[in-house]
């Protein structure tokens, strides 16, 4: 804490692994530190800073946008004003609502029925397949893509040429005129589609937005096409990634996956701590939020206005004065804390029933229809994708 600037990422990342000299960080508390692009901020590791940090009253998402934002990769995204994530109240609740109806835990049971046709559809075609089947090829690329689609209307012929510009656009290594490009295209689609609406309208979710926006006066148009960016980017890969390191971590711990076929009513916890424990970022959280005044910390240490602060999600999920014996993956914990995989506050994941119904009726199933499911490789020829963010298998061999 002598005020130096530490680069970042300062440790390796390699497959899920969360490097444990974190935990003498997180004994020390804020850190300055300077990531590849944008001006030095805080990081924050320990679980109470990292909720202070999504405290809407003490820091914000708007004061970035006149700031050199800390970040991975630069992108013209990280400057938007229209995106949803880049909004603080009131703003951010009057767009927020429009699209959570869609999202609310009692519609997302609503959907049960016709994703588990998918799940069941699509494991179909893995075992028809014949082992050794990829995981991630045959299945948690397109369960996410297949629900997505559905909910927010897009033709399920346009998905893939969607899915790649979203995918280059998020990327990290990417030549940043490749980027732009993508980012362009990406938008161009949402517009044709939101011209598409506003001539046939459906009873999807980009439909309403469309309804807000021509009959209610609730959106600007900007707003609608940067809201339906924002739902794709939030619900596509992620989801196909956590699929893929769930099931991962699942195989690499057979005592856990024995222990649910042996009490299969332990899913909902065990469900719960996977979340907690698989680290879903590669780096902390994609973006960084700034304070609105003066804030101390749990350490001391005081936050200037106008300063950024990057909490450290997978670091703060295993702090160990909230989570005891937090860097071990328990099915059995007591009444745990909130973990903050989702984040937290007014920005928590808008889509977390719909992935938590994905990853849930994927687990459910295979435990069912295939007990005996193993890795068909060894854990260290697993490879791991290298552009994304997020952290995810990229090819999971599987036999049963």
């Amino acid at each position: 804490m002598t005020g130096e600037i530490h680069n970042y990422p300062m440790f390796e990342v390699k497959g899920l692994d969360v490097d444990e000299r974190y935990k003498d960080i997180q004994k020390q508390g804020l850190l300055r530190i300077q990531l590849p692009f944008g001006e030095p901020c805080w990081l924050a590791t320990r679980y109470a800073d990292a909720r202070t940090v999504w405290d809407y009253k003490l820091f914000s998402r708007a004061l970035g946008l006149t700031h050199d934002a800390p970040g991975m990769f630069p992108s013209k995204l990280i400057k938007d004003p229209a995106l949803l994530l880049n909004m603080d109240p009131p703003e951010h609740t009057r767009i927020r609502t429009l699209a959570a109806m869609p999202f609310a835990p009692r519609r997302i049971q609503e959907f049960e029925g016709w994703v588990q046709g998918i799940v069941n559809e699509l494991l179909d075609r893995m075992v028809a397949a014949g082992q050794p089947a990829d995981f991630v090829c045959v299945y948690s690329l397109n369960l996410p893509l297949r629900v997505l689609v559905r909910i927010l209307g897009i033709p399920q012929s346009d998905a893939a040429e969607f899915r790649k510009y979203v995918d280059i656009s998020s990327a990290i290594g990417i030549d940043e005129q490749e980027r732009s490009r993508a980012v362009e295209r990406s938008l161009e689609f949402i517009g044709r589609l939101v011209a598409e609406r506003r001539s046939h309208a459906g009873d999807d979710l980009l439909s309403e937005l469309v309804h807000a926006c021509d009959e209610g006066d609730r959106l600007t148009e900007q707003e609608l096409v940067a809201m339906a960016l924002s739902l794709w980017h939030g619900g596509f890969k992620t989801t196909v990634w956590q699929l893929g390191t769930t099931l991962y971590t699942l195989m690499t711990h057979p005592g856990h996956w024995q222990e649910l076929l042996e009490k299969p009513e332990l899913l909902p916890a065990a469900l719960n701590e996977l979340w907690r424990w698989i680290p879903s970022f590669k780096y902390g959280v994609p973006f960084v939020r700034w304070a609105k005044e003066d804030v101390k910390f749990s350490d001391g240490t005081v936050v200037r206005a106008g300063e950024p602060v990057l909490p450290e999600f997978a670091v703060a999920n295993r702090d160990e004065s909230v989570f005891p014996h937090g860097w071990e993956l328990d099915f059995h914990r007591d009444k745990p804390q909130p973990h903050l995989s989702f984040t937290a506050g007014p920005h928590v994941c808008l889509g977390q029933h719909l992935a938590r119904l994905q990853i849930r009726l994927t687990v459910e199933t295979l435990l069912r229809r295939l007990p005996t499911l193993a890795l068909a490789v060894p854990a260290n020829e697993i490879t791991w994708e290298k552009t994304s963010f997020m952290r995810g298998v990229e090819s999971l061999p599987l036999r049963w």
